[in-house]
């Protein structure tokens, strides 16, 4: 009823919200695209590039302290805890630790060294140090604490950063244990300017509130853009807006971990977008509603009033209060349903007039009486002149009659049926004698089954007159069967015959016939009483029943009834 309103707030709604929608949905697309391309861009920068310069720090500070090995005896020394070593020479540990340590500070590609010193495993004495700038001072708990983390870290080399150091300034110093015959034997240690590393960590940090943190397997932070947040755990920060890029460092089982947030202007934009949508939608819903009903409403009225047409009430009138085109409409639609009123009422009684002529007219030709009283006088003729044949056909022909002539009961127990087509049998067997034999296969509890009248003797006579009748064949037979299913809780009927069967053309076309009107099918008569019969079936049980065709040439017909079970009451 409302289908042309519904189209005409889906042309409003399209042409005012489509074009906005896919505005916004473009900026909304853009906006994405950068976001998308952002987070691109800082995965590479950080897996890739910044990744690649801690890693390269890291392997060029591990070259530096392997340097000490260049000199075997400065090893051995240091293992065996002595100064000075004889064996046909003396050798000075001292110096070497010294020319080792300005060796590095003058050839090393490290830069900002502030100091380096060298103590041996177990002591917190310094076996050596080098302060080029200022010569920081140590007591015993920091060298003690140096020895705690270099046992922490299982004595592989380490880098942490210290905020709080001697140096009155923060500092990165690398660990790293100096080894003889493959047992740790010292700890040389390089402290640097925190400044040049964070300087070329931060240079990749270009997003907004981004944050660089290094992590040791535990998730402890080595070093982060909040120097806060050093020595603490790291927590992941979750969030819509915010983005995390995580990857591990190959020098170590360290974790490089960059996080930050879209940026405020792009959020902006994105929710403009939304905004744009949610508002254009809504400002589109409520004019496209407003012009619908104002221009439906007269047309919805009108087609109020056609359905009361069709259930035959035609006093509906349209009220027009508009000189426009749909008031015109109107008027025409208010004159059209009156003329229809007159002349279906003139039409009504010109039916029931004929109608009445053709009950007469039939009740004259076949009163029950007529020809009930003319079967019983041929009966009575035929018994007087001992022709007991024609006794028997008319006394068959009269229960024929009789059963047919009772339209009250629409269903019938099968008992009644079978007893009809028994009578009509009599009449075919004095038609042709000995010719025509019938079985009945009748499960027990199917006499009592209700089915509805008359169906089976329109079939029995097909079969004879177009089966059976033109077969060549001596052995002329009929088949009725009747089952239960108690599964589908169905009555199925078959009757089966030998005659001359139809071909695949023949059968198509009366299967087609079955479900369409007989008017565009076969009109022979065969054909007419199967249509009926079928039509009759599924308009009194339903849709579901009916009956099936089957026949193969020269071989015979198969008609097989699908019917509810119904018992009588």
């Amino acid at each position: 009823m409302k289908r042309i309103r519904m189209k005409i707030f889906l042309a409003m709604l399209l042409t005012t919200a489509l074009p906005l929608a896919i505005t916004a949905s473009i900026i909304l697309y853009q906006v994405d695209q950068q976001i998308d391309r952002d987070q691109q861009f800082a995965e590479n920068r950080i897996t890739r590039d910044l990744k690649g310069k801690i890693e390269e720090f890291s392997v060029t500070l591990s070259e530096t302290a392997y340097q000490i090995y260049s000199n075997p005896d400065l090893i051995e020394s240091i293992a065996l805890g002595k100064e000075f070593l004889t064996d046909s020479r003396t050798y000075d540990t001292h110096r070497d630790i010294h020319e080792f340590f300005l060796n590095v500070y003058n050839q090393s590609r490290v830069k900002n060294i502030l100091g380096m010193y060298l103590l041996r495993l177990g002591q917190t004495d310094l076996l050596g140090n080098f302060f080029p700038n200022i010569y920081p001072h140590f007591d015993a708990s920091d060298l003690t604490a140096l020895q705690r983390d270099i046992k922490r870290q299982d004595y592989a080399p380490s880098l942490k950063v210290i905020y709080s150091s001697p140096y009155r300034e923060p500092i990165a110093q690398f660990l790293y244990t100096v080894r003889y015959r493959g047992e740790p034997a010292g700890l040389l240690v390089i402290d640097l300017s925190e400044k040049t590393f964070r300087e070329m960590t931060e240079s990749y940090n270009t997003f907004y509130r981004g944050q660089i943190s290094i992590l040791k397997p535990d998730h402890t932070i080595v070093y982060g853009t909040e120097p806060t947040r050093t020595g603490q755990p790291f927590t992941r920060q979750n969030g819509a807006y915010r983005v995390s890029i995580q990857t591990e460092l190959a020098s170590s089982s360290w974790m490089l971990n960059y996080t930050y947030e879209i940026h405020p202007e792009q959020l902006f934009y994105q929710r403009i977008a939304f905004v744009m949508i949610a508002v254009a939608f809504l400002l589109a819903v409520v004019f496209s509603l407003w012009l619908s009903f104002n221009i439906t409403k007269p047309i919805i009225q009108m087609h109020r009033q056609m359905i009361r047409i069709q259930i035959g009430d035609y006093s509906g009138r349209v009220e027009v209060k508009t000189k426009d085109e749909i008031g015109f409409l109107g008027n025409q639609f208010n004159a059209m349903t009156e003329r229809m009123e007159q002349l279906i009422e003139h039409d009504l009684k010109l039916r029931l007039v004929n109608q009445e002529t053709q009950i007469k007219a039939l009740q004259a030709q076949i009163s029950p009486h007529f020809l009930f009283n003319t079967l019983q006088m041929m009966a009575g003729i035929a018994e007087v002149n001992r022709v007991p044949e024609l006794k028997l056909i008319c006394q068959s022909l009269s229960h024929m009659y009789r059963y047919n002539m009772n339209i009250e009961n629409e269903w019938v127990n099968l008992r009644d049926e079978v007893m009809h087509i028994r009578n009509y049998l009599v009449i075919i067997n004095k038609r042709f004698p000995g010719v025509i034999r019938v079985r009945f296969d009748l499960d027990p509890g199917t006499m009592e089954a209700r089915i509805p009248k008359l169906i089976l003797q329109p079939i029995v006579e097909n079969a004879v007159e177009h089966g059976l009748i033109p077969h060549l064949g001596e052995r002329k037979l009929i088949k009725i069967t009747a089952r239960i299913s108690p599964s589908e809780h169905c009555l199925y009927l078959s009757v089966i015959d030998n005659g001359v069967g139809l071909d695949e053309k023949e059968l198509d076309a009366i299967r087609k016939m079955l479900y369409h009107d007989r008017r565009s099918g076969d009109k022979e008569k065969g054909s007419i009483g199967l249509h009926n019969v079928h039509s009759r079936i599924r308009l009194i049980c339903g849709d579901e029943y009916g009956f099936q065709l089957k026949s193969r040439k020269g071989r015979g017909s198969w008609v097989i009834y699908r019917l509810p079970l119904r018992k009588e009451e």
